[in-house]
C-alpha cells in the first residue's frame, strides 16, 4: 500500500490537540450519594470495574480521537496498486483537409472514411481508441476512450478545410504511443511510404486512400482590383480531366450573389486557362468567382477577392536614421531607400522627414521630425492613446530629448509630459515630432513593431484584413479584440485577442468588428487543396505484442468514509447522553 498524499502528516497536530486537551483539562466527577447507606457499595462497585468505569467516563475523547485519526489516514489518500491487461490501443488520424470532399462515387472521401472506422470498431471491443484531427495544431477529439464514445466521436467529425499537415499528426502519435505501441490508421487520399520511415517494433501502421481518378475543375488562382474605367478580375482554372469538360465561370458579389459577369472555358485535359474581366461596375467591397460545370470535387470551384487598390511600395528617405531604414527592410520585401523623386506619390508610402510631403500627393506619408522648426527640450514621461497603431507596442518606457512644435488641429495620439509626439492629420499622416537621434527608441523592441503598425496601415487598404487559408493565425492591427460574422449578418466568434487573428474554416468573406472599425478578410483554400491526390492502400510496421499490461493506483478512501460517519454517529449520541466531559 501507498500514500498519495503524505504532505498532509501535518494534519496529525489536530489529534494531538484533542489529547492535550482532555489532559489538561479540569476533572469534576459530580456524585450523587442518597444516603450513607449505600456509601460502602458505591466504593465497592467501583472497585471490581475501574476500567468500564473509566471507559465510561472518557467515551467522548476516545471516540473523538479515533475520528480524527482515521481522518488523517484518509488525508493521506492511501492507495494499492493493480496490474491489469488490456488490448493495444487503436489510433485514428483523420485527415479532415478540404481534399476529403471530394465524391469519387455516391458519397464524399470523408464519409467513406467514417464508415471504414466504424467497422474496424466492431472488433475492436476492450481496446482503448483514439481519434486525431489532422492539420496545423492536431488534436484529439478523443482520446484511450472506448469503442461506444469513439463510435458518437466519428459521427461528429467535419471537415475543416486547412491542410492536413500529416507529418505533424504522425509525430505525435509516436511521441504518445511508441513506447507502449498502437495500431494506428491514416485516412488521406494519399500518403507516400517514406512518410511512415519507423523502424521500431510497437506499432502498426495501416494507410487507407483514395485510389480512384477523379474529374476535376478548380480555380487555381482569382484577384480583382479596382481602377478608374472599373474593376478588372482574373481567373486561373486547371482543368484535370480525362477528356474535354466545358463550363462557364461566373464573376458575382459577394455576399449578394448577383451575377455580374459569365465566360465559358473549354476544359481541355491537362490544361490551363486564364479568364479575364474587364470594365466590371459594381461597388461591392468583395467579389467571387463560381465554376459552373461536370466536377467531382467542387470545395475549389468556388474562389474569392477584396476589392482592394494595388498595395503601396514603401519608399524611405535616404537621409533618416539607419535604424528606421533597417526596421522597414525587416517587416516588408519592398523598400526603396531614396528620395522617391521618380514613384507616382499616390502609388507609394514615403516615409520622410519633410514637411511639405503633408500637401502632395491623396496618399498619407509616416513624417519623422520636421526641417521648419527647432526641437525644444523635452519633459515629462510619454503616454499614448488607446490607438490601433499601439495595440501590439506602445514606446512607454522611452526616452525623449527634444520635441518639435506640434501641428495645429491634429489629432494627439502620444505625448511627453503635456507636449503631443505623436500625431495624426485628417488624412490620415503619422507625425512623429521628434527626430530619432534625439531618443532612444530604435534600441527598444517597441520600435519596429511601431513601423510594422504604421506600415500595415497606410501601405495597405484600410478596409481590410488581407487574405488567409482556413483556420490560419495572422498579426492584425486593431483596438481590441474582434467578432466575426458572415457577410448576411451572422456572429460566428470572438478573437482571444486584439492583435491575433485565426481565420474561420470555411472559404468566404467575413467582416471583422471591434466595436468602432469594421473590416473584411478573405479566407481561401491553400493551394495544395486544389487538387485531389490518388494512392494506394498499405500496411507497414509489426506488432510485438497484442496485450499490453498497465498498473494503476487505485485509492482506498471508501473502505475507511463508512466507519468514520458511524463514529460521527457514536459521538453524537455519546454527547447526547452524557453532555461535555468535565
Amino acid at each position: 500500500m501507498g500514500f498519495a498524499s503524505l504532505t498532509n502528516l501535518w494534519t496529525l497536530i489536530f489529534p494531538l490537540t484533542v489529547v492535550v486537551y482532555y489532559l489538561f483539562r479540569k476533572r469534576f466527577e459530580p456524585k450523587t450519594i442518597s444516603s450513607t447507606l449505600f456509601w460502602e457499595e458505591d466504593r465497592r462497585e467501583e472497585s471490581v470495574s475501574p476500567f468500564i468505569r473509566n471507559l465510561q467516563r472518557n467515551a467522548l475523547f476516545y471516540l473523538q480521537l479515533l475520528a480524527l485519526l482515521l481522518f488523517v489516514w484518509m488525508l493521506l489518500g492511501p492507495s494499492i496498486k493493480q496490474t491489469q491487461t488490456e488490448g493495444i490501443p487503436l489510433v485514428f488520424i483523420v485527415d479532415s483537409s478540404a481534399t476529403m470532399l471530394a465524391t469519387p462515387k455516391d458519397s464524399t472521401l470523408f464519409e467513406m472514411n467514417q464508415r471504414e472506422m466504424k467497422n474496424l470498431l466492431e472488433s475492436a471491443e476492450g481496446r482503448p481508441v483514439s481519434i486525431v484531427i489532422t492539420g496545423k495544431e492536431p488534436e484529439f477529439a478523443i482520446q484511450n476512450s472506448d469503442s461506444q464514445s469513439a463510435i458518437q466521436a466519428i459521427e461528429g467529425l467535419s471537415v475543416r478545410y486547412e491542410h492536413n499537415y500529416l507529418d505533424t499528426s504522425i509525430e505525435l502519435v509516436k511521441s504518445m504511443y511508441s513506447e507502449h505501441g498502437a495500431e494506428v490508421h491514416i485516412f488521406t487520399d494519399a500518403l507516400e511510404r517514406t512518410a511512415l520511415m519507423y523502424e521500431g517494433t510497437t506499432m502498426s501502421w495501416h494507410v487507407h486512400t483514395n485510389d480512384q481518378k477523379l474529374n476535376n475543375h478548380s480555380i487555381v488562382r482569382f484577384g480583382a482590383n479596382r481602377r478608374e474605367e472599373g474593376v478588372v478580375a482574373i481567373v486561373k482554372l486547371q482543368h484535370d480531366t480525362e477528356k474535354a469538360q466545358p463550363g462557364t465561370i461566373q464573376l458575382k458579389e459577394a455576399g449578394t450573389e448577383k451575377v455580374l459577369a459569365e465566360e465559358t472555358f473549354k476544359g481541355e485535359p491537362g490544361s490551363e486557362e486564364l479568364i479575364s474581366f474587364k470594365k466590371i461596375e459594381t461597388n461591392a467591397s468583395a467579389l467571387q468567382v463560381e465554376l459552373v460545370g461536370t466536377d467531382d470535387y467542387r470545395a475549389d470551384n468556388t474562389s474569392h477577392a477584396l476589392l482592394t487598390t494595388e498595395r503601396a511600395k514603401v519608399v524611405v528617405d535616404a537621409t533618416l536614421h539607419e535604424l528606421l531604414k533597417k526596421a522597414a527592410q525587416a517587416i516588408q520585401e519592398e523598400v526603396t531607400i531614396d528620395n522617391g523623386e521618380h514613384f507616382d506619390e499616390d502609388a507609394i508610402l514615403r516615409i520622410t522627414g519633410s514637411e511639405g510631403f503633408l500637401q502632395k500627393g491623396k496618399r498619407p506619408i509616416l513624417l519623422i521630425g520636421r526641417e521648419d522648426a527647432k526641437p525644444i527640450e523635452a519633459k515629462g514621461e510619454v503616454s499614448v492613446t488607446n490607438d490601433p497603431l499601439f495595440s501590439i507596442a506602445a514606446p512607454k518606457d522611452m526616452y525623449v530629448e527634444e520635441i518639435y512644435p506640434p501641428f495645429a488641429d491634429y489629432e494627439v495620439l502620444a505625448r511627453v509630459g503635456k507636449d503631443p509626439l505623436i500625431q495624426r492629420s485628417p488624412r490620415g499622416d503619422i507625425i512623429l515630432l521628434a527626430d530619432l537621434e534625439a531618443t532612444d527608441w530604435p534600441l527598444q523592441p517597441t520600435f519596429p513593431l511601431f513601423v510594422w503598425s504604421v506600415v500595415k496601415s497606410l501601405a495597405d487598404d484600410a478596409e481590410t484584413l488581407g487574405v488567409f487559408t482556413p483556420l490560419q493565425r495572422k498579426s492584425v492591427v486593431m483596438t481590441e479584440a474582434v467578432d466575426i460574422y458572415e457577410l448576411s449578418g451572422s456572429y460566428l466568434y470572438t478573437t482571444e485577442s486584439a492583435n491575433t487573428l485565426q481565420a474561420p474554416a470555411i472559404p468566404g468573406i467575413y467582416k471583422a468588428t471591434d466595436g468602432t472599425t469594421d473590416k473584411f478578410l478573405a479566407v481561401q483554400l491553400d493551394p495544395s487543396e486544389k487538387s485531389v491526390a490518388t494512392g494506394d492502400s498499405y500496411s507497414t510496421g509489426k506488432l510485438a505484442t497484442t496485450d499490453v499490461k498497465k498498473e494503476q493506483k487505485v485509492p482506498v478512501i471508501w473502505p475507511f468514509l463508512l466507519p468514520l460517519l458511524l463514529l460521527l454517529l457514536i459521538e453524537w449520541e455519546v454527547q447526547r447522553r452524557r453532555g461535555y466531559p468535565y
